[in-house]
């Protein structure tokens, strides 16, 4: 029984690890606009729209998420054209234009909007 019990705890902790402690991110290549981007580790690709918009899941929790694609985006130029605030990545030549996160009791997702090129430059 305390077999049991401790294994139980230990799955607990464990989920509330993935949940909330940050991993850090990995590289993952898009299908359809043939990039790279950066996002945390323990995300999946859900779906890709129109070549620039893709859709993760995650386990890992609505906050830590944000935390995560905040410190993501802080290593890249911040810029501000047309009114709107952008984030350029030199390395793989992409501009993010928003990301959303909506969080749920397994798991959550998140939505990265981007475009190949300085949007700032064309």
């Amino acid at each position: 029984m305390k077999k049991v019990i401790i294994g139980i705890l230990f799955l607990i902790v464990l989920f509330i690890g993935v949940k909330f402690i940050p991993l850090g991110t990995k590289e993952m290549r898009m299908g359809a606009s043939l990039i790279s981007i950066e996002v945390p580790k323990l995300s999946s690709l859900d779906s890709e729209c129109c070549s620039y918009e893709a859709t993760f899941k995650s386990i890992r929790g609505k906050n830590i998420l944000k935390k995560e694609l905040d410190k993501i985006m802080s290593k890249y130029q911040k810029m501000t054209c047309n009114n709107e605030t952008y984030y350029y990545d030199i390395k793989n030549n992409i501009s993010y234009k928003e990301y959303e996160i909506s969080g749920g009791l397994f798991f959550s997702t998140y939505k990265l909007i981007y475009v190949r090129d300085n949007i700032c430059n064309q």
